[in-house]
């Protein structure tokens, strides 16, 4: 990690389009002003932590959904071919296939 010591009006220069500017400093808080591209995006590390936790929740959620829908499927076009006559065995080797 680059620790840097900047006062009031200073500047960082991250790359080629990102600068960093102390713009305040009250007490133990100082206010820090970030220009960057529209297309990167900038977050304070507990928001930035808050979205992370969310996305991870999000993904575990959507993987067992996707497996419990898989199996509604499967067990949809089980029974839609038994009450047919005759498909069923045609059913059961298309569903063979995709597993």
């Amino acid at each position: 990690m680059l620790v840097l010591t900047r006062r009031l009006g200073e500047t960082i220069v991250i790359g080629d389009d990102i600068i960093i500017k102390i713009v305040d400093i009250h007490g133990k808080q100082i206010r820090v002003g970030i220009e960057a591209p529209s297309e990167i995006s900038v977050y304070r590390g507990e928001i930035y932590e808050r979205i992370m936790q969310e996305n991870k929740a999000a993904a575990e959620a959507a993987a067992a959904d996707e497996g419990s829908v898989a199996e509604n499927v499967k067990e949809l076009l089980k029974e839609k071919a038994t009450s047919k006559d005759g498909s069923a065995e045609k059913v059961k080797d298309s569903i063979k296939e995709t597993d």
